[in-house]
């Protein structure tokens, strides 16, 4: 504007620039200020998601030690199960051989036979890769997938029968 007054010979009030030139340096300024805020609005969200990302880390870590803690007790307390039963078969072997039954030997391949339960027990938690870290597991085939009680009760009930009536033969 001032060039064109000038060109057109006319007069020019350059406090009406100033003015102008201080509303532009102004409005720089507020754009400044709300582009700051907005960053620091933005920092308070991201802080506050932060924040509740480390609220639940806390609760997951604990629920992860506790599914330690319970994975830990239900492998030693496998491991006493299976050892109580492997003697409770030899104690049994030993009843039933001393009771006349000599065609025990199913009761003598517990561990082979447990190993067997145990990969289809594990066989969710495994997969079709048959790998748990550095343990490898046969494939998990019938009957083993089937309740224990019952498959241990159907491998020894007869002879275990046979030896309480005294029918030896």
């Amino acid at each position: 504007m001032h060039g064109i007054a000038m060109l057109d010979g006319k007069p020019f009030d350059l406090a009406e620039m100033a003015d102008v030139e201080r509303e532009l340096s102004g409005l720089e300024a507020a754009e400044g200020e709300a582009v700051r805020r907005e960053r620091l609005e933005a920092a308070k969200i991201e802080e506050a998601r932060l924040e509740g990302l480390r609220q639940t880390l806390i609760v997951v870590e604990e629920h992860r030690l506790e599914a330690a803690d319970r994975a830990e007790k239900a492998a030693r307390d496998l491991a006493e199960a299976l050892k109580e039963h492997r003697h409770r078969c030899a104690d049994a072997a030993r009843l039933l051989r001393a009771l006349g039954v000599n065609n025990v030997l199913a009761l003598d391949e517990t561990d082979h036979r447990m190993s067997w339960r145990l990969t289809a027990a594990l066989k969710p938690l495994v997969g079709h890769v048959r790998r748990f870290g550095q343990i490898v597991f046969p494939e998990a085939r019938s009957p083993y997938d089937q309740p224990w009680r019952a498959e241990e009760q159907a491998i020894a009930g007869r002879y275990i029968s046979k030896a309480l009536k005294g029918d030896m033969q």
